[in-house]
């Protein structure tokens, strides 16, 4: 025992922890001590058989309410999933059932998980451009559509830049095409944003044309790995993701996922109950804080950002994206590189103080 617990405390120290700060380019968090404490004691729970934990049901049936409201959702569906990646391929799976037909309709943008979903699924994925904003083209997608679109996928809080495309107007353009957004990072940040006047914009159901949406609590939702949500707009889309289930104690099994994270959601559960609303909107206000502080202190070191950070992600153009990356990668300091435009790129997550900030601003202009 005493060299297993020697083995497993060296293999956390070579981890890069977010609490030492130099993680720049994650979307994920420490998670609040809350709900690590409950995520454990919940360990053995397991919804994909739901009948033999009707009180860990009980929790995640209140979670899906909570969220669903906060997505302006009445009346519709939802489940705990792994994250935005299993997210985005059941939904795309959904669309793909209910129509009968094959191609999915997304931006540049988008996640790499439409290229699995499309993969997996024997679809086809058409790659919409983006404007000089960064945001899907609309005129583009009009031009794509057709009679043998499955689903169109939009997204609110992209991956490199944090942009949220036009969702209202692609659904206008979809019209009865399934329509799912990938809100897995920006979920969890545009309420927020919203409430303190910060953006302004309609992206989640109220949007009537919005099908499904996803969400990551374990991003800025403080929650612990994996917590996703995928929310549907009517029960009886599941139908066609459903199988029999003859040993379980349910009937049907739902989604991709026999065993699910079940741990995870007593973990989220406890930390959406404990911040609310007022202790989500704090965070946010933290993090856009620093955002425009980094902002500041990159400008002073001659970088400029790609777009006016919309959220607590933000990308500075560069032709030498990769060669400073891999130099402060050797420093410590771990972000991430854009293709389209050259770029590199931070999130600013609770842990990216100032003086972390500071900290790596004088590294990036030594090299």
């Amino acid at each position: 025992m005493e060299e297993v617990e020697r083995r497993l405390s060296d293999a956390l120290h070579r981890d890069f922890l977010f609490e030492k700060g130099r993680v720049l380019g994650s979307m994920c968090s420490k998670p609040e001590e809350i709900a690590v404490k409950y995520h454990a004691l919940f360990s053995e729970a397991n919804l994909g058989n739901r009948g033999l934990y009707p009180g860990t049901a009980m929790l995640e049936d209140e979670l899906i309410a909570d969220i669903s409201e906060l997505m302006h959702l009445r009346d519709g569906w939802g489940q705990f999933v792994g994250g935005g990646t299993e997210a985005n391929i059941t939904a795309m799976w959904i669309a793909r059932n209910l129509s009968g037909k094959r191609k999915i309709l997304a931006p540049e943008s988008a996640h790499f998980s439409m290229r699995k979903a499309a993969d997996l699924l024997a679809m086809e994925l058409v790659d919409i451009p983006l404007t000089e904003e960064y945001v899907m083209d609309t005129d583009a997608l009009s031009a794509a559509m057709d009679d043998d679109v499955a689903a169109v996928m939009a997204v609110a809080g992209t991956t490199e830049l944090g942009a949220v495309d036009p969702i209202a107007e692609i659904s206008d353009i979809a019209e009865d095409t399934f329509l799912h957004v990938d809100a897995a990072f920006g979920g969890m940040v545009l309420p927020f944003l919203e409430d303190m006047g910060m953006w302004k914009g309609d992206w989640d159901f109220r949007v009537e044309g919005v099908d499904s949406l996803s969400v990551d609590l374990h991003k800025m939702g403080m929650a612990t790995v994996p917590s996703g949500i995928l929310l549907l707009k009517d029960r009886r889309y599941v139908d066609s993701i459903s199988v029999e289930s003859p040993y379980l104690t349910t009937k049907r099994n739902i989604g991709l996922a026999g065993t699910r994270p079940s741990g995870s959601v007593a973990g989220a559960y406890a930390v959406v109950k404990t911040l609310g609303r007022e202790g989500y909107r704090e965070i946010v206000r933290k993090c856009m804080e620093n955002t425009r502080y980094l902002v500041e202190r990159m400008g002073e070191i001659g970088y400029e950002p790609v777009i006016e950070p919309i959220m607590n992600v933000v990308a500075f153009r560069t032709d030498r994206a990769e060669e400073i990356r891999a130099k402060m990668d050797e420093m410590g300091w771990k972000i991430s590189s854009v293709r389209k435009p050259p770029a590199i790129r931070m999130v600013v997550m609770p842990y990216v103080t100032k003086e972390v900030i500071d900290g790596f601003t004088e590294a990036l202009h030594g090299i």
